[in-house]
């Protein structure tokens, strides 16, 4: 679906339907479910590389692998949907510099 789609056009599926009817929130449920796969993906497997690592090397070792793979899991999902930036605040490359 094209976000050029309005509410009351035909929905792009074909269906008949007005777009608002038939597909409107269905792209949002379809990337939280990816968010949560993923976030479930990170977790299992931060938990298997800590317990494989930790009967290896040692469970210090094995913790900081598990640490650091939701660090890297979790920078992942931020630089991937950044917040979106705050209205009204002005040219963010002119620092004014004190003026």
């Amino acid at each position: 679906m094209s976000q050029s789609t309005s509410r009351n056009d035909p929905c792009p599926c074909g269906s008949g339907k007005k777009y608002k009817h038939c597909h409107l929130g269905k792209e949002l449920e379809v990337e939280q479910r990816r968010r949560s796969v993923f976030f479930i993906a990170v977790v299992v497997l931060a938990i298997g590389a800590g317990i494989a690592v930790g009967m290896l090397e040692g469970i210090g070792t094995g913790a900081a692998v598990a640490a650091a793979i939701l660090v890297v899991g979790g920078m992942v999902v931020v630089f991937k949907n950044p917040p979106p930036p705050n209205k009204g605040s002005g040219d963010p490359a002119g620092m004014n510099f004190g003026r």
